[in-house]
């Protein structure tokens, strides 16, 4: 019976790819169909901007794919890759990838050809290191890599000028390189379940930063009550569930400074839910601190989920005008001056 499903399932793929080349389609949805292998026929789908191969069991891509040059949306998430397909480099107008659930421990130094990458998640794939080539994909305003085994980031991502979303949350890093000073548009820094020690000194050099997760990490050093200050301009610093909360000297400076979240004992209960009340735009918790801790809307740049992209294709020159604009290069060879 499986095999008569399988047979229907690659047929209906097979149908589909080539319905978007009759109608010329800017979007393709393959995903959850279960196929192990995604048709060469997709090279042929050279309109499309979006392709979506995420959940299924593939285990390589057709090396066709780079036939897709206008491709700007690949997702290849909750598949069965044993690698990073080397094929992928080649697709240079591609802003939007996400391989993540996936075995890919390395990433090639190819990826640094992706220049035009705005948002790349390899999140819980069993990634090992981060290549310094990564620094060359200096349009990411977010990159995810979540949940993997990396010990320590390449000083190179303090080239990635862009970057607002950044999370390695569930990782093994000890420290981050100095060049994270230079993250000048960073907004959210997620180092949550990390093995720091300490709070990295970087944080006081990038004045954009709103929201910091250092929480469950092994963070035991005390920072210097003028090192705190210099956070203020932060709107979160989560210290939860780390050695150093267990300092009476910090609990009570995070009665006062109300951007440190970290548990306190009852003592201190009502204190900071009297200060916690001098900012009624927050939501309360009973410790009298936000509810920000663990929770996928709190941590709203952990990864995002290829289900919250739009799968459908409006291929209409009414509604597609950025499409249409993108296109229109292609189509000069066609105009005659007069």
């Amino acid at each position: 019976m499986e095999t008569i499903f399988q047979f229907f399932r690659t047929n209906y793929v097979l149908a589909n790819c080539e319905n978007a080349i009759i109608k010329k389609a800017f979007t393709l949805n393959l995903s959850h169909y279960q196929i192990s292998e995604a048709p060469d026929i997709i090279g042929q789908c050279e309109s499309l901007l979006k392709l979506f191969l995420n959940q299924n069991k593939l285990t390589k891509i057709p090396s066709s794919i780079t036939n897709l040059v206008r491709l700007q949306v690949l997702t290849l998430d909750y598949n069965k890759l044993d690698e990073f397909p080397l094929a992928i480099c080649q697709m240079m107008q591609l802003k939007f990838l996400n391989v993540s659930c996936n075995n890919i421990s390395r990433l090639p130094p190819e990826v640094g050809c992706l220049t035009q990458l705005e948002a790349f998640w390899c999140n819980n794939t069993g990634l090992l290191e981060l290549p310094s080539e990564i620094g060359c994909c200096e349009r990411l305003e977010t990159l995810g890599v979540r949940g993997n085994q990396l010990t320590k980031l390449p000083p190179s991502v303090g080239s990635l000028a862009s970057l607002r979303w950044f999370t390695a949350e569930g990782c093994q890093l000890s420290e981050v390189p100095l060049s994270f000073a230079l993250l000048a548009s960073l907004v959210h820094l997620n180092l949550k379940g990390n093995r720091l020690t300490r709070i990295p000194g970087v944080l006081m050099a990038m004045q954009k930063l709103r929201f910091v997760f250092l929480n469950d990490n092994l963070i035991d050093e005390m920072p210097t009550r003028s090192q705190l200050q210099e956070l203020r301009f932060l709107d979160m610093l989560n210290l939860k569930r780390n050695p150093i909360c267990l300092h009476e000297a910090l609990q009570r400076f995070a009665v006062r400074q109300t951007n440190i979240y970290m548990e306190l004992p009852d003592h201190l209960m009502n204190e900071a839910e009297e200060n916690a009340a001098a900012f009624p735009g927050r939501d309360q918790t009973q410790d009298g601190q936000p509810e920000t801790d663990d929770t996928a809307t709190s941590d709203w740049a952990n990864s995002a989920r290829t289900s919250e992209l739009d799968t459908t294709d409006e291929s209409s020159l009414e509604d597609k005008l950025e499409e249409v604009g993108m296109m229109l290069p292609a189509m000069s060879r066609y105009i005659t001056s007069f």
